[in-house]
């Protein structure tokens, strides 16, 4: 595959995951990003328009940034927190391997950003035990100095929970990327509707569990088997997400 028909597929990639989140209601109007690394330049990422609603991003409608937040290919339309948020990944040498970032505001999830720390209940969540960073909230992510605190909270986690703020995932492919957030929203859901039952006695679990069956779901890399058939369902809902 020629470097032009890499930073293609990375378009169409991104576009798929701009309209995968909307279809499950994950977006917040214009709100919130993703971003992905363009091959063959990693100190550029493509981002959408600011301004667009996630049904509206397609692959060619995606704007390049640099470095240093200036539109290089596209409309001058910038969200500011989300040049700091994804470019603190970027931009990091740590995490040259996370081509993927996705931030979100899940409406169903997002009120337990406030928890200290989130609790693991049930066995779908045991995909990301120990791969779960925390990063308390700073105001409004216009400072470029909290990115270099972002990448070092998020470390090596797949995810990072961004304290009374949202999610933050990444990965070295989109269906990684976005396969890690499903993974973090449904952690997230869960942790509210069991704080919900209010004191009902809760079965325990050995943490060396949770760290077994952590182990276990890495035969079942993220995205490896979910993308090609999230990208079907893009196809079925609207294919212009293509073009």
């Amino acid at each position: 595959m020629t470097l032009e028909q890499q930073q293609e597929q990375v378009r169409i990639d991104l576009a798929a995951m701009f309209r995968l989140t909307a279809h499950f209601g994950w977006d917040d109007t214009i709100w919130n990003h993703i971003t992905a690394r363009v091959p063959g330049r990693d100190n550029h990422f493509y981002m959408h328009r600011f301004g667009l609603g996630y049904d509206e991003v397609s692959a060619s409608n995606l704007i390049t940034v640099d470095q240093d937040g200036r539109v290089v290919e596209g409309p001058e339309d910038v969200n500011t927190a989300g040049f700091i948020i994804h470019s603190a990944i970027h931009l990091a040498d740590s995490h040259k391997h996370n081509r993927f970032v996705f931030h979100a505001h899940p409406q169903s999830a997002i009120a337990a950003t406030a928890f200290r720390e989130i609790p693991f209940h049930v066995q779908d969540s045991s995909m990301l035990y120990g791969k779960v960073g925390y990063h308390d909230w700073e105001g409004l992510s216009v400072d470029p100095d909290e990115r270099h605190r972002i990448a070092e909270n998020l470390g090596d986690n797949s995810v990072l929970i961004m304290r009374n703020h949202g999610f933050l995932t990444v990965g070295e492919s989109a269906g990684e990327c976005f396969m890690n957030m499903y993974y973090a929203v449904r952690l997230c859901e869960v942790a509210l509707q069991v704080a919900a039952t209010q004191g009902v006695p809760l079965a325990q679990t050995d943490p060396e569990l949770w760290a077994l069956a952590s182990k276990q779901y890495e035969s079942f890399s993220p995205g490896k088997y979910e993308w090609p058939a999230l990208l079907r369902r893009c196809d079925r809902l609207d294919p212009s997400y293509k073009q």
